[in-house]
């Protein structure tokens, strides 16, 4: 049986990594084969550790650098570990993964004018799943996380192993990151993806609680609900 390609996407700060070692937990207590992804592979391929220095800025600031190579440097550490993703899916292993493709299409196009997005997004797609061959995610969950909130998550991570500065050149941009947020909304409606609500009025929900809503879909998916 194939398995099943699994992407977690969300703004900064929203909780994806965490969200997605929970449901490799889950799916490891279940006895279910899984794989956790996370991109960028900062330390991990050569394109990870050159997305490591652009997030520094020292290809230059969030405006000096044209978001088409800014997107084949994301792209291009997607391309380095493809085979092993195409080789899990094979064995039948639920492959997850933090950040994917959309994560490169919604920051890259928050970066252009809202008239160009959707073009620039059908490039970047181009890029990354004919050119580059990905392979595409059966499932997209959007963590919604408002932006005030996120920012603050921001700031409580711990030490990067690309940076030593608390925010990258990405998260440091108040108003980029609202873009980012704003493209994210427009991709949802517009593909369908499974959105987890992570807050209610009393502000950010508990970690548990996000993680069963999304581990339920997944089995639900698999059939073992």
């Amino acid at each position: 049986m194939k398995g099943i390609l699994i992407a977690i996407e969300g703004i900064d700060g929203s909780g994806k990594g965490t969200q997605a070692n929970l449901l490799f937990q889950k799916l490891q207590e279940k006895s279910i084969p899984a794989k956790l992804y996370s991109f960028p592979g900062y330390e991990k391929t050569f394109f990870g550790e050159e997305i490591g220095a652009f997030l520094r800025g020292e290809f230059g600031t969030l405006e000096q650098v044209h978001p088409k190579l800014a997107s084949i440097l994301f792209a291009g550490d997607r391309f380095e570990q493809k085979n092993e993703i195409e080789e899990d899916l094979k064995e039948g292993v639920v492959v997850i993964c933090d950040r994917y493709v959309d994560s490169n299409i919604a920051h890259q196009c928050a970066k252009r004018p809202a008239e160009e997005r959707q073009g620039f997004a059908k490039w970047l797609e181009t890029l990354e799943y004919s050119v580059f061959s990905a392979a595409k995610p059966d499932i997209t969950f959007f963590l919604d996380v408002p932006l005030d909130i996120s920012k603050e998550l921001v700031l409580k991570k711990g030490k990067r192993s690309y940076t030593d500065t608390k925010e990258d050149i990405h998260e440091s941009s108040y108003e980029y990151l609202d873009k980012v947020y704003e493209t994210y909304m427009e991709l949802w409606l517009e593909r369908q993806w499974v959105k987890i609500r992570c807050t209610d009025e009393d502000g950010i929900k508990g970690i548990n609680e996000i993680g069963e809503d999304l581990s339920k879909h997944v089995l639900n998916r698999l059939g073992m609900a």
